[in-house]
Parts: structure tokens; C-alpha cells; sequence
């Protein structure tokens, strides 16, 4: 089955909350010995369903988080914060940023329940995430889901199974078994790139196959320059290319797209190699059935049906989002002057409207797109003589992931003006 990964989502808020600890535990809410959660895999991320304070969201379980962190609420009018103060953290490069924490909320994930869970609120971001994913996501779920369980992911079913603290199942002896640190937080575990060994972070909140923050451009393949996502402080570019060969335990992978980001963008922490060399993501991960187990410091691997699926590249250069206007309206200064003062009880409105529209956030320079005049903020009408609204966000981008010198024939509006344009797509890399 092909499998045509869109740009990497990374939102790097692991770094933003890295300085704070809270303490937040979930407790199964029956006697079962396990429990099954069905998740929606997105651009190779996972959005669980969570109920907080009496409230449905979608949140993104993310290995690369420790904290419980909100970033936006769409659709939902208001949302109950118990117990929230203003506080100051640390961002990117140890820029002072404002958020609220909130205590003593109620959070449930089927029969999981955390009843005084700790979440922070950011306010600070320059990107919606739900606009490049397409669907609706208000926050991140990170160490404290999985701290106290074994958690096993299906990418393949997109189920999750969550077991008690020691439970180790006979099929587990059939998997790999992979030591891993958990560092303030986040796991850890060592991989082969071309028979080097390195330290990776494995962090299901990224989208990407692989990242190494040492620029290390593979000749054989060539490269080239891409966005590859963004923190909260701005998108991330670097450069992309391929590795001959990724080795996980004993798994091998060839021909593993690979991107370099640019080190000047990257948060501290990530420049500092004492805890990584670079980041193993969900295009890589999802060609596995994962078991994490944090209270024992291991991980066990096996491969599914997507194991020997080729790695897709944007042929035609061009990144999207969904997204309108609203989001950039900003209701909360009231709320923030007050919480500034003093401890209450808040119900923050923080929605805003999820255009249908598909907006071009990204042009690659010297990309099939770029060449024939397209450019930023161009909304999509039609592609290949169908109507936008005919199509997701994942299947309009899986079109510019197609085999190569396929045509595209794309209607954009550019202002009042509505503009035809065709063009063939063409890989951006070149073997050599």
C-alpha cells in the first residue's frame, strides 16, 4: 500500500514546557487488565479523543511532550480551566513566554481518568496546527499518559492498548526488544544511519521519518532546501535528502528520506548532542507495531504491513493549509489581565472557524509550482478539473505526491483574479 507522507508537523512545544514538572496520573476507571482506545492517524500523528472538564477535544499523543499543553479550541464555545494563574516559561532560545496553568482539571480517555491533571495553555503560537492536518486538534497529551502504563500502538488498526505498570505479554517475545532513556520526560533509543550509530529521540508528534541536526547531505542522493515545519516561534527549513540505510534493532530500511534543519532555527535544546543526535517520527514509526514501556525503560518492534513501503517526496513543491481568517482574532486580553492578578475559576473562548478553503502556506523555490508563478496565499478552486471541495486535505496533498511527470492542472484565485496553471510533477532529488 502506498504510503505518501504530506510536509513534517512538528510542534516543537517540547522545548517551550521542558523547565516545568508537574504531577498528573491516570488510573484505569475499571477492573479490566487493559483497555483498547480507537485513534485517528493524521499525517502519521495520533489524535485521541479526550474529555477535559465535561468537554470533548482531539489531542495529539506526543512522545516528544512531558506536559499536558492546550493551544487552541475550535468549535467548542468555552472551555472551564480550574485553579489557572500566568506564568512565565522559557520558548526558543530562552525567550521569556507568558501561559496559563491550570490545576485540578478532569481529564478522560475512555476508562483512563486523571482527576487533578495539571495543563498549560499557550498563547503564543504563530502556527494552527489543526490547518495543516485538516482536522481538529486543541492540545498535546504527553509523558504523563504513558509514565505509569505500557502502552502498545497499532498504526496499522489505529488502536491503542494501554496495560497496568509490569503486564508483559507472551507475543512480546516475538518483537524487538530495544533499551530506551526516558529523559526528562521523552524517550530515547539508538539506531544505525548508514551503519553509524546514533541517539534519536522517538517522538510520535513528529510527522517526518528522520531528522539529525548535524548537516550530514547524503552525495549519493543530492539535496535540497524545504520547509520542514514549525515551533511556536516560526517555521523551520532545512535541507532534505536520503540515507542508504536506517537500522532499528534489526530492522533495516533503504532509501530513508531524511531532512537536515537549518541549526540557527532550532530550539537549545536540540543543539545540545549530550541528549540526541536527532529525531525518529511517525513515517517511520507507523511501519511498526510500538510498544512503550516507560516504567521498565524498553520498547518492542514489529513490523506491519506497511514495513516495505517506499518513502514519497512533494514533486510539485507546494505545502497547504486549511485555514481562514478567524483564527487570527485574539478574544482572551480580558481574561489574561484578570488571571494576571489573581487565581480563578476561568472559561476561556479560544474558538474560531475551520475554513474549508486550501491556501497555499509554502512554495519551494525552483519546485515544478514555483516555475510556473504560483505563489503564497493563492486559494485552490480546482485541481485536475475538480472542485476543491471535493477534497481533504490528505487526499489533495497525496496528488503532489504522484508518480513523477504527471501532469497537474490547478485553478487558483489570486486576489479578485482566478488563474489556470499546469505543470508536470518532478522529483527534487537527483541520484548521482
Amino acid at each position: 500500500m502506498k504510503k505518501k507522507c504530506l510536509h513534517s508537523i512538528v510542534f516543537l512545544f517540547c522545548v517551550l514546557f521542558s523547565n516545568i514538572y508537574a504531577q498528573a496520573t491516570f488510573t484505569f476507571s475499571s477492573d479490566k487488565k487493559h483497555h483498547k482506545i480507537k485513534f485517528e492517524l493524521a499525517n502519521n500523528l495520533i489524535v485521541v479523543p479526550v474529555v477535559m472538564n465535561g468537554k470533548e477535544l482531539h489531542f495529539l499523543l506526543d512522545t516528544g511532550v512531558k506536559e499536558t499543553i492546550i493551544f487552541n479550541v475550535s468549535k467548542v464555545d468555552t472551555l472551564q480551566l480550574n485553579k489557572a494563574s500566568i506564568i512565565k516559561v522559557k520558548g526558543v532560545n530562552d525567550e521569556l513566554l507568558s501561559c496559563i496553568k491550570s490545576e485540578e482539571n478532569a481529564l478522560s480517555i475512555g476508562n483512563l481518568k486523571s482527576n487533578d491533571h495539571v495543563v498549560y495553555v499557550a498563547f503564543n503560537q504563530t502556527e494552527n496546527l489543526s490547518a495543516y492536518l485538516g482536522t481538529e486538534i486543541h492540545g498535546i497529551l504527553g509523558y504523563h499518559f504513558f509514565k505509569d502504563f505500557v502502552v502498545s500502538i497499532s498504526y496499522s488498526r489505529q488502536v491503542l492498548r494501554i496495560y497496568k505498570k509490569n503486564t508483559f505479554l507472551k507475543k512480546w517475545k516475538r518483537y524487538e526488544e530495544l533499551l530506551i532513556a526516558i529523559v526528562k520526560g521523552k524517550p530515547y533509543a539508538n539506531a544505525f544511519i548508514d551503519k553509524k550509530e546514533i541517539r534519536l529521540l522517538v517522538d510520535t508528534g513528529m510527522s517526518d521519518s528522520l531528522w539529525l541536526f548535524e548537516d550530514n547531505a547524503c552525495e549519493a542522493y543530492g539535496f535540497y532546501q524545504d520547509f520542514l515545519g514549525f515551533t511556536i516561534s516560526g517555521k523551520i527549513e532545512g535541507k532534505r535528502s536520503k540515507v542508504k540505510s536506517f537500522k532499528f534493532k534489526r530492522n533495516v530500511l533503504n532509501d530513508v528520506k531524511i531532512a537536515y534543519p537549518n541549526p540557527e532555527l532550532l530550539p537549545l535544546e536540540m543543539k545540545n548532542k549530550r541528549y540526541s543526535h536527532g529525531i525518529i517520527g511517525g513515517e517511520i514509526l507507523n511501519r511498526f507495531t510500538v510498544v512503550l514501556d516507560y516504567p521498565n525503560k524498553k520498547m518492542y518492534l514489529k513490523k506491519n504491513r506497511l514495513f516495505d513501503d517506499s518513502f514519497y517526496y512533494n514533486k510539485a513543491g507546494i505545502s497547504l493549509k486549511q485555514d481562514g481568517d478567524a483564527v487570527f482574532e485574539n478574544k482572551n486580553n480580558p481574561l489574561l489581565k484578570e488571571l494576571e492578578s489573581k487565581n480563578i475559576t476561568a472559561f476561556v473562548d479560544m474558538s474560531y472557524l475551520l475554513s474549508p478553503e486550501f491556501i497555499i502556506d509554502h512554495i519551494r523555490k525552483n519546485s515544478p509550482a514555483a516555475k510556473i508563478g504560483l505563489q503564497e496565499a493563492d486559494v485552490i478552486l480546482a485541481v485536475n478539473g475538480k472542485k476543491a471541495y471535493h477534497y481533504s486535505l490528505k487526499t489533495i496533498n497525496a496528488l503532489f505526491y504522484d508518480k513523477e511527470f504527471k501532469k497537474i492542472r490547478i485553478t487558483v484565485q489570486r486576489g479578485n483574479t482566478v488563474l489556470e496553471k499546469e505543470f508536470y510533477l518532478q522529483s527534487p532529488l537527483v541520484k548521482r
